[in-house]
């Protein structure tokens, strides 16, 4: 199942109508946003920015927004301490969408020093104003007790509240709550109604999980040929893992006709972005000559990019490569410092290799070999596995 993630949500210029009394500035806005859409004029980014801020001196909200966003995006030079600025001006006035923009930048630490208690602070504004993303990251704010203590039942409340907006992000997260009975009681059905929701929107995340239900056949009949449709959906938007489940539906004929050459494509589309799982799958592959030339190379490639993001099988034959000088050359020390992160990871064969390999080494290997698996271990993921 996917973690629950933060819902960015696109920074859309927008128009509003301000009080009568703000005409003048009304105008300008008005002007910028012609400017920026290309609305009977040719789009200028630098003619939009100079009406926008004459509004916003004037203190029109969504001019001081849409300045925000313009800094923020980079339209010009990303400034993010100017869409600070402009987006705190338009939020203290009650500017849902900038107080959410707010509390992304604090959230994720962007122009300013990352502070989850003041992204919570401008999500609870927005949210109380009945900004769906607020809605929504306040949610995972308790669930992952960011800023707040966790709170599981607030949590499911704030879900509730945007998911009623339509919001799929939400409706996704209120799905894996009941998938994995996290703060209520599991309930698989529900779990597959609120992907349903998400996933006819077009959510790369929720078709994926919902697939994954349907393939397993959770408290339902399985549905293959209708989990692979569903991967297909999340794999042609870019998600590495829907890539890869889709991969594996080629490769083993599940809900769809066994095709070799299909399933590789789709192992090298999940790799390239980073999925370890497919990454190894390639190694094995290139290792075994499976379905691809033998290339022993290649092989030790893709296993030490999967190996590199924490698979400890990967860790394991890439350390048994460098072991035997296989695809590359022989190297105890690194050998030894892959075997011992395999082993740590319970794998028993690379417990046994590793403890055969140290007896041949020497002091300095062996304490060289132990620095590096340390060093190994705090380094972090290079990719994302996705």
């Amino acid at each position: 199942m996917e973690v629950m993630e933060i819902k960015a949500g696109p920074a859309v210029l927008t128009d509003a109508l301000p009080p009568a009394a703000q005409f003048e500035a009304d105008e300008a806005n008005r002007l910028g946003m012609m400017y920026s859409s290309g609305d009977g004029v040719l789009q200028d980014w630098e003619k939009a920015r100079a009406w926008f801020r004459k509004a916003a001196d004037r203190g029109h909200a969504n001019a001081q927004f849409n300045l925000g966003v313009i800094f923020s995006n980079g339209r010009r030079a990303q400034d993010y301490a100017h869409a600070l600025l402009w987006y705190r001006k338009a939020a203290q006035q009650g500017h849902a969408r900038a107080q959410f923009n707010l509390g992304l930048m604090y959230g994720n630490g962007q122009g300013v020093q990352q502070d989850h208690a003041q992204a919570l602070a401008w999500y609870a504004e927005a949210a109380e104003l009945g900004h769906a993303g607020a809605q929504n990251n306040l949610g995972l704010a308790y669930v992952n007790g960011l800023g707040v203590a966790a709170d599981g039942g607030k949590a499911l409340q704030w879900f509730q509240r945007a998911a009623e907006q339509n919001d799929p992000a939400a409706q996704n997260n209120l799905g894996l709550m009941y998938a994995t009975g996290k703060s209520v009681p599991q309930d698989f059905s529900r779990a597959a109604a609120y992907y349903r929701q998400a996933a006819v929107q077009g959510y790369a995340l929720a078709q994926y999980n919902l697939a994954s239900l349907l393939e397993a056949g959770h408290d339902m009949p399985a549905d293959l040929a209708q989990a692979t449709d569903l991967y297909r959906q999340a794999a042609e938007q870019g998600l590495p893992k829907a890539q890869y489940s889709l991969g594996l539906m080629y490769e083993h004929g599940h809900g769809v006709a066994r095709d070799a050459q299909q399933a590789m494509a789709w192992y090298c589309k999940a790799a390239e972005r980073g999925n370890a799982h497919a990454q190894f799958s390639l190694g094995l592959r290139y290792d075994a000559g499976n379905g691809v030339l033998q290339d022993a190379g290649k092989a030790f490639s893709w296993y030490r990019r999967a190996a590199e993001q924490g698979h400890a099988r990967a860790q394991f034959n890439l350390g048994t490569m460098y072991a035997e000088g296989h695809g590359t050359d022989s190297d105890p020390v690194q050998a030894w410092a892959w075997l011992d992160l395999a082993a740590g990871h319970g794998m028993q064969p690379a417990t046994r290799t590793r403890t055969l390999l140290g007896q041949r080494m020497t002091a300095t290997q062996r304490s060289d070999a132990a620095a590096l698996a340390q060093q190994l271990q705090l380094r972090p993921a290079q990719e994302n596995p996705g």
